[in-house]
């Protein structure tokens, strides 16, 4: 229940939504190139995005555009429900902080990984 109103929430959000369907054409040209010789048609991606029943594309790169195109979906979701989170920790008093929201509930990120870069720096 709570991941479809979070999806609600970017399906109401025109600036969301039209983030999130740059970054998703972006992402899966990007991945389609790394495995493929001949790119994907970027116009007719852009259609499949906005109505996939208008969309030239064909059946395989359609297949694969759902498939990457799910990702991108889980993880706007995730981040969106991540910010929420730390935002009700903050306010609850549960964490000082984003840094020791991250230090805390996000351990794999990329500042535990190197640690010359704090977790969570671009929050």
């Amino acid at each position: 229940m709570l991941t479809q109103m979070v999806d609600q929430l970017i399906q109401q959000e025109p600036t969301l939504l039209a983030q999130r369907t740059v970054d998703t054409r972006r992402y899966i040209m990007d991945q389609w190139d790394r495995t493929h010789r001949d790119p994907i048609d970027e116009n007719a991606l852009a259609v499949f995005l906005c109505d996939e029943t208008h969309s030239s594309l064909p059946e395989e790169q359609k297949i694969f555009a759902r498939e990457k195109g799910a990702e991108v979906r889980d993880c706007y979701r995730n981040t969106l429900f991540r910010l929420l989170l730390c935002g009700e920790m903050l306010r609850c008093g549960m964490v000082t902080g984003a840094e020791e929201y991250c230090r805390v509930f996000l351990p794999a990120t990329v500042g535990a990984l190197d640690r010359s870069v704090p977790p969570c720096s671009g929050l």
